[in-house]
């Protein structure tokens, strides 16, 4: 008669059973979703912050086209009192003190109309 071979304890294989795989497959589902809501979550905020620095590039480019438009005039004004005098360069900047300024000379007196006529 032929023997049977017996399998021993210590060669019995774990089974694996249909639960537990699902559960591996959920703890994977669940991975992955939890990482692609983490990055969606984060490329919505860097493109949200991008667009603020943006706003404020814009901003500051306004600022210095307004900047250059008045250091041009100011030039323009510094370069006609060149070409005419530096007494009319000193006029004119009296004239302004004095007009939109209401500056005066020391020693100067200055008289007020109380009557307001």
């Amino acid at each position: 008669m032929a023997k049977r071979h017996s399998r021993t304890d210590k060669t019995k294989k774990p089974v694996k059973t249909k639960k537990s795989g699902k559960k591996v497959f959920w703890l994977i589902y669940v991975a992955v979703v939890a990482v692609v809501l983490y990055v969606a979550v984060y490329v919505v905020d860097q493109h949200q912050r991008i667009q603020v620095s943006r706003d404020q590039l814009s901003d500051l480019n306004n600022t210095i086209s307004i900047q250059k438009i008045k250091l041009n005039e100011l030039k323009g004004v510094a370069d006609a009192a060149e070409k005419e005098d530096y007494d009319s360069f000193a006029d004119y900047i009296e004239r302004i003190a004095r007009e939109q300024m209401d500056y005066v000379k020391s020693g100067e007196v200055v008289y007020i109309n109380i009557a307001g006529n």
